[in-house]
Parts: C-alpha cells; sequence; structure tokens
C-alpha cells in the first residue's frame, strides 16, 4: 500500500513538474529562447521541491526514531560524566562558563544578524511610514491595518436566537447533544482585528503606537508597551475594549528559542481552584508568578536578582576620608560590574524593543499588564463616580446585538467588536481581549490561566482569548480548568499544515483549551468547542504530507498573483507545515473566509477530518483507533456567495 502511494506521489509530481517542460518545447519551436529557459529551469525546480519533500518526509517518518534512541543512548552515557565535572571546583565552572559565553556570544550574533536582515528586506519592501523597517515576519504582507469593513458577520453564530434556530434545524438525532452545545462567543471581524494586533506586536514600538493612532485607539492616554526578559506584550484601549497583545518569538531572539524548547512539566496549584493540572514550564516561568492576593507585600511579586542601580558616596572631608571612600567606591564598581555582566551572560535580555534604560528584570509580566489594565479600569470608574463620563463609547451597554450594530454603522468612532453585546459589571463596560501568535498565543492562555490561579479582578472584565498559531502548553487537566462558560470566550486559531498547533506531539500534551478553530487552505472556516461532557479540547488532525501541499495546493496557487515576491520567495525556500504558520496567513484567510460549521462531539474527533460536500460533512477515510462517538454538525454559515451573507 505505501509503495503504491509512492508511485502515485511521484507521478503526480513529474506530472505537475513536465507542464513547464512543454510548454518550453513549444516555445522553443517558435524561438522564444529566453523564455524556454526559464520554463525549463521551472520544471527542473518543480522536480527538485517534490523529490526534496519526499526525501525530507520519509527521513522524518524513519529517522525519527533513531535520532531519539541515539540520543537518549547519548546523554546516559554522558550524564555521569556531567555529574562528576560539575561537582569538580575547577573543571565544572570553566566549561560552564565557556558553554555560557558561547551562548551569550550566538545571542548576539543572531540580534546583529536582525539588523542585516531587516536592512536587506527593506530594499524590496521599503520603509514604514514611521521611517522604521519592517520585521522579518511582516515583511511579506505590509497591509498592518486593523479593521476591515468587507469582512461580512456570521448572524446566526452571533445571535443566540438564531443560533438556537439553527440547532433546531439541525436533522440530528441526538437532542440530548444538541442540547449540551453552547454557542461559541465568536465573531469574524473580532477575530481578525486581534489577528492583524498579533502581528503588529513582532513590530517596533513607534510602528504599532503609529498603527493603533490610525485605527482609533487612545495611543497617548491607554497605550502601554511592557516587556519582561524576553517576552514582549503591549496594552491599548479603544471606545472601552482593553487589548492585550503577546509577541510570538523573535526569530533571531535564541532566548525565545530556549523557552519554546524548556518543555518540562510543570504542575500548577492555586489556593482558589487546587489542582489546575500540568503546564509547560519554560511558557509559565516566562509569565512570572501573579501577585496572589494572600501576599501583601509587593516584594513577592518581584524577581530576585542583581540591582540595575548602584549609589557611590564619596567625602572629601580629610585626606584619610578622602582615600577611603575612592578605595570604597572602586571596589563597588568592579563588584557592579562583574556581578551586572556575569548575569547578563548568564541570562542575555534583547532590550532593544523597550531601550537600554528600561529595566526588564525586576518585575514580571503578569504583575505588569495586570497593573495597568487595572489602572485603566479604575480611572474611568473615578471619573464616573466624578460625574464625568468619559468620551470613549457612543453606544448604549444594554443594547442588542442588532442595536449596537445599528449604532455601530452611524458611529464614526467604533470599539473593536461592536455587534456584540455588552455586560454590565461593576467596572462599567470595559471588555478586556488577549491575544497573540505562537509563542504569543501560548502566553496569552498562560496568562488567564493565571488570572484564574490568582483569582484576579480582571476575570470580571474578560470577553475573549483569540490566539494563532498556537502550540500545545499543557495536558487534559488544565484544560478542564476552564469552565464552559469561559471556554465559549476562547478560541485558537489553526491554519492547515501549521507544524506549531500540533507539537510537542509527545509527553501527553494536549489541544488548548476552549474551541478550536481550523482553517483549511481553501479559507473554509469551522468551528470544534470542546467535549459537552469532559470540557476536553479536540484535537487537530496529523499533517497531511501524502495530499498536495505548499505551491502544489491549487488554492495557494491561485493565490501566488496577489503573493508579494517576499512571500513567494518564504513558499519556495520553507516547507508547507512553516509556511502555514505565518500570522500573514492566518489574517489574509480570515479576512476572505467564511465560516460554515460548528461541529461537537463526545471524542473520537479531529479538527479537518471532514470535508464540506453540499450541505453535509462526510468524514474523510483515515485510520483511528478509537470508537465512533456521537457528533452533532451544525450549519451556521450559507452556500451562497460570500456578498449574500446576511450582514448585522
Amino acid at each position: 500500500m505505501a509503495h503504491g502511494r509512492n508511485r502515485l506521489y511521484f507521478a503526480i509530481a513529474f506530472l505537475v513538474s513536465a507542464i513547464p517542460s512543454l510548454v518550453a518545447t513549444y516555445l522553443m519551436a517558435h524561438e522564444y529562447t529566453a523564455l524556454s529557459l526559464i520554463l525549463f529551469i521551472t520544471s527542473l525546480l518543480c522536480l527538485v521541491i517534490s523529490i526534496v519533500m519526499f526525501l525530507g518526509y520519509k527521513t522524518i517518518k524513519k529517522g525519527a526514531p533513531v535520532v531519539a534512541r541515539t540520543l537518549s543512548r547519548t546523554s546516559k552515557l554522558l550524564s555521569p560524566i556531567a555529574r562528576y565535572l560539575s561537582d569538580t571546583y575547577i573543571i565544572g565552572p570553566i566549561i560552564s562558563a565557556i558553554i555560557r559565553v558561547s551562548f551569550f556570544m550566538w545571542f548576539c550574533l543572531l540580534l546583529s544578524c536582525d539588523v542585516v536582515i531587516r536592512s536587506v528586506l527593506r530594499q524590496f519592501v521599503g520603509y514604514h511610514p514611521t521611517g522604521k523597517t519592517y520585521s522579518i515576519i511582516n515583511a511579506m504582507n505590509k497591509n498592518l491595518d486593523l479593521f476591515d469593513d468587507t469582512i461580512p458577520r456570521t448572524s446566526n453564530l452571533e445571535s443566540g436566537r438564531k443560533f438556537r434556530q439553527r440547532k433546531r434545524a439541525t436533522n440530528s438525532k441526538d437532542n440530548d447533544l444538541s442540547d449540551l452545545l453552547r454557542r461559541p462567543r465568536y465573531s469574524l471581524p473580532l477575530a481578525y482585528t486581534l489577528g492583524v494586533s498579533s502581528r503588529l506586536a513582532y513590530e517596533d514600538v513607534e510602528v504599532i503606537k503609529y498603527e493603533l493612532a490610525k485605527a482609533g485607539f487612545d495611543v497617548e492616554n491607554t497605550f502601554k508597551p511592557i516587556a519582561y526578559k524576553n517576552i514582549c506584550a503591549f496594552i491599548a484601549e479603544k471606545d472601552d475594549d482593553i487589548l492585550l497583545v503577546f509577541r510570538g518569538t523573535n526569530p533571531m531572539n535564541m532566548a525565545n528559542y530556549m523557552t519554546n524548547v524548556n518543555i518540562h512539566k510543570a504542575q500548577v496549584n492555586s489556593p482558589y481552584m487546587g489542582y489546575m493540572g500540568k503546564v509547560h514550564k519554560g511558557f509559565w516561568e516566562a509569565m512570572g508568578d501573579p501577585k496572589m492576593k494572600r501576599k501583601s507585600s509587593a516584594a513577592a511579586a518581584v524577581d530576585p536578582g542583581v540591582s540595575s542601580t548602584v549609589n557611590i558616596e564619596l567625602s572629601g572631608t580629610s585626606v584619610s576620608r578622602t582615600i577611603w571612600t575612592t578605595i570604597k567606591a572602586i571596589l563597588q564598581i568592579i563588584r557592579f560590574l562583574t556581578s551586572s555582566l556575569s548575569h547578563h551572560v548568564r541570562d542575555p535580555v534583547d532590550s532593544r524593543w523597550l531601550g537600554e534604560n528600561v529595566d526588564l528584570r525586576s518585575q514580571n509580566l503578569f504583575v505588569q499588564a495586570e497593573s495597568w489594565i487595572m489602572g485603566l479600569v479604575n480611572r474611568d470608574a473615578d471619573s464616573e463616580d466624578e460625574g464625568v463620563v468619559p468620551d470613549l463609547k457612543d453606544t448604549d451597554s444594554s443594547s442588542t446585538d442588532e442595536h449596537s450594530s445599528d449604532l455601530a454603522k452611524k458611529s464614526k468612532r467604533r470599539s473593536v467588536d461592536s455587534p456584540t453585546t455588552r455586560q454590565s459589571t461593576r467596572h462599567g463596560r470595559k471588555r478586556l481581549f488577549i491575544t497573540g501568535h505562537s509563542l504569543g498565543g501560548a502566553l496569552s492562555t498562560i496568562f488567564l490561566a493565571k488570572m484564574l490561579q490568582s483569582n484576579s479582578e480582571l476575570l470580571q472584565i474578560f470577553a475573549g482569548l483569540y490566539t494563532y498559531g498556537h502550540p500545545k502548553i499543557a495536558d487534559t487537566d488544565f484544560a478542564k480548568t476552564f469552565s464552559p462558560r469561559m471556554s465559549s470566550k476562547i478560541f485558537h486559531h489553526a491554519y492547515n499544515n501549521d507544524i506549531v498547533t500540533r507539537v510537542p506531539s509527545h509527553d501527553n500534551y494536549s489541544s488548548p483549551p476552549g474551541t478550536l478553530v481550523f482553517i483549511d487552505s481553501a479559507f473554509n472556516i469551522t468551528l470544534y468547542p470542546p467535549n459537552p461532557l469532559t470540557n476536553e479540547p479536540v484535537p487537530i488532525r496529523p499533517i497531511s504530507f501524502l495530499h498536495l501541499s505548499g505551491l502544489l495546493n491549487r488554492h495557494i496557487i491561485a493565490r501566488l498573483v496577489s503573493d508579494s515576491l517576499v512571500r513567494i520567495i518564504l513558499r519556495v525556500v520553507f516547507p508547507f507545515f512553516v509556511n502555514d504558520h505565518f500570522p500573514s496567513d492566518y489574517c489574509e484567510a480570515l479576512r476572505k473566509g467564511k465560516i460554515n460549521w460548528v461541529i461537537i462531539g463526545e471524542g473520537g474527533i479531529s479538527a479537518g477530518d471532514e470535508t464540506d460536500v453540499g450541505t453535509s460533512m462526510t468524514p474523510l477515510k483515515h485510520k483511528t483507533t478509537e470508537p465512533s462517538s456521537r457528533r452533532l454538525n451544525v450549519l451556521v454559515g450559507s452556500s451562497a456567495k460570500r456578498n449574500s451573507w446576511p450582514v448585522n
């Protein structure tokens, strides 16, 4: 069977590669020599790419277990030697210092390469209006507009009444399963806005401020860039909607990769919720500990470390006093220099985002974000108590979906997601949305989990968590910590064969909590709420290596016409499962895609295993070891053309 699939793969590859050669032969006969040569090279390139993809797939499939066993045996062999060296007083510290200095040098070298690469990309994409260069992530697509009025709304999903009607209209014998299905509080325009915000986090602070101001955010009074060691985020508010956006992995920051690969699990407990499951240690520790309510000392929220300042006192009252204070000052300077340099070498930090004068070690990211957001909430609450209502929103907080949408159309200013119903809280109309791409998505979920762990006041204004290309971060117990009501506001987007959404694939790592939003290569969007009985998230299907992907996929081929030169180069250089991780593809899919289905089941289903055939969902034939279970497919979109969709 495997040999048959291999022959089929190469037959298709040779057929596709032969097409440019046939055209080139025809043009050669008509003396179009230059164009014929280009087509011959294209044909050869297609053939080489198909062979490299096949060999890469076979190498990963067959070689991964061998490599894992070899590394395991090597680790067992070197462990006694490493323990012996670590106990020595001279050799061990010397080797440790050499490793740390090497890491620091590579860290600095890669940061320098980031500047060089940006300078090279500038020749292709130019400058941002602020005069800054675009980041490596966004150079392929410079569109950073946070709003797009052409994105249609799915009224059957955003309206509770219409969603109940769609459930009743579903031809299903499982009425119990239909009753258990909660309406996912999902908004496609909001998902696009937060997706672009996640892309924006990769840019310099000046670029972020420019784009937010252009979109109508109150940058002067609410914008706050924050960073802790090598993770970054920013906060901004528009019309009572507060965005907390985490930056993903900087391709040229080795410390980010060290955070990603620290996949050991840490057990998480809460004084309010008890056991919360086991979580990716690198992500959990990168955020820092929340300021627990039972701890009154501010020092509990500050991580220990080397002081960033030193005070020197000199006295010239006498000769002896002058000499003594000078010697003491010199010793202080030497001690400060050696300890600070040693600390920076052991734990290097990229300070370019906020500047060299900002302390990035003393206060963790959770405390910074929580303090600033609560300041925004309390500031407006104090203004209302004094009888002064800030000019932040024109709509009434108790309006319905339809009425709010009508006001949004009439108003020149709009909130991040104006048609969604506002919920009255003691904090007024504030809503908090958390988002991020890749590492930023993982940190977004960790931030929400730490809100639960510490019973943060931010839970009262939490309105949604939207992540993109989110890796696995914990076990199933962690996902069950989030209540069904909260899970209906959590959305994890996975685009086609994005490899990051499928790793780590061992040690009982589970999909992130909440609803999985799967997007295929045709930009069809399907929502998979968690299991209604256990609240376990739906897993994603494995990467489809035997289907036409990347530059062989007809949908991607059709989009090449509108792709930039940088995007086309990246499609050729990187494999398809890496290309599917770029945030620009997520945003394009949300801008041009359509939502058709909400699929719920008791287990045994994987996101992406269905194909849209007419008005029914047909499971693809694939091998599975899990027994079949009840499932419900609710049609919330329309099979008609996109422009004919109902818009609120």
